[in-house]
């Protein structure tokens, strides 16, 4: 979540700024949108934070942002502080009083007054709402309430602190003291900002956690954290090639054994391929020699090609065929073996063209 008035998220007690008018303004660009200071106040809350302080220094503005602010400050189950750091004018006074410890610094100040720019029944019925909204949190009544906004009061941090309308005064240096003698309202808050700001922004300038985990001094310069990153990014870089070389020799090695393994598979497959077609030549050949199978080579071949895709089938099929009687047939494996008989002596024609294939293969003929 992207935090518009939260200083540091991650601190223990996130401190939340209201230190421009309530509602934002189109026009200049500027204001506290009560909508997303609620959003992002109730976001904190999730966070189980030990506290939250609300730093207000602010002229007041839009009633209706307003309600949004309060109403997160008093809904939070964590611990709300408002802190006043300057002026706390209209709404932005209201606001103040939601804080579970309320807390001026002894130069600031609150103003509280009717509402104004509106229908006299509107103006009555936020002036009443406004009215129940203090009340409820300073132990006043909601008449005495709308006496004092009758008469536009301005109320200092020891009246404040008297009249129940905060619980504790903190007291500043002599220099920070001249800004509670002042009663125009832009002025104070113009001032009080430049205190805000001075107090805020040497933070920006600390980098005890950054220089920690660089493990650089705190006080190094700015080229020294510069160096210390270099050494951080150059040395994971050189990781990077070094786990990148790796991962090439490794997967050459395992593209050569791929390679060897679609070689050995290529002539596993071949040798199956031969073995099945010797299976099925000798198995035409035996039937060629008892008159199963004609003689010629278009039938050898077309047997032998069935016999190599479907070898018990073709056979099935071959001994369920008629004995051709006239068929010239002799056993010639048989007269192989006697000593006087070679395959060069014997008659071509007592012998079938598959057994003559076969032994060409051989080199017996």
């Amino acid at each position: 979540m992207k935090l518009l008035y939260t200083q540091d998220s991650t601190a223990d007690e996130p401190i939340m700024l209201i230190n421009k008018h309530i509602g934002y303004s189109e026009k200049d660009g500027q204001g506290v949108d009560g909508s997303l200071f609620q959003e992002e106040l109730l976001y904190l809350d999730s966070l189980g934070k030990k506290a939250i302080q609300v730093w207000i220094n602010s002229p007041g503005g839009s009633v209706v942002d307003g309600y949004n602010i309060y109403t997160a400050i008093c809904d939070s189950k964590t611990k709300v502080d408002t802190y006043g750091c300057g002026v706390m004018s209209s709404i932005a006074g209201v606001i103040f009083q939601a804080g579970r410890k309320r807390i001026m610094n002894d130069y600031s100040w609150l103003l509280y007054h009717n509402a104004t720019g509106g229908s006299s029944s509107d103006l009555r019925t936020i002036n009443n709402s406004i009215a129940t909204m203090i009340a409820s949190r300073c132990g006043k009544t909601e008449e005495e309430v709308l006496g004092m906004m009758n008469r536009t009061t301005i109320i200092r941090p020891a009246e404040a602190y008297k009249e129940n309308l905060c619980d504790e005064v903190r007291y500043s240096s002599t220099k920070n003291m001249k800004h509670g003698s002042k009663n125009n309202v832009k002025a104070m808050w113009e001032e009080s900002n430049l205190i805000l700001n001075s107090i805020l922004k040497p933070k920006h300038k600390q980098m005890i956690k950054v220089a920690k985990r660089l493990s650089i001094q705190e006080e190094a310069s700015e080229d020294a954290y510069i160096l210390a990153i270099d050494s951080i990014e150059n040395k994971y870089k050189t990781e990077v090639e070094s786990t990148k070389q790796s991962y090439n020799e490794i997967k050459q090695k395992y593209d050569d054994v791929e390679k060897q393994l679609n070689e050995a598979n290529k002539k596993l497959a071949d040798a199956e391929k031969e073995t099945t077609m010797i299976k099925a030549t000798n198995m035409v050949e035996s039937f060629v020699n008892i008159g199963k199978i004609k003689n010629e080579q278009d039938s050898i071949s077309k047997w032998t090609n069935l016999a190599v895709l479907d070898f018990e089938g073709t056979k099935a099929a071959i001994e369920d065929l008629p004995i051709n009687k006239s068929a010239s047939l002799i056993k010639i494996e048989n007269r192989l073996d006697t000593e006087n008989t070679k395959p060069e002596n014997l008659p071509t024609s007592t012998i079938s063209l598959a057994l003559k294939n076969r032994l060409k293969r051989e080199g017996k003929i």
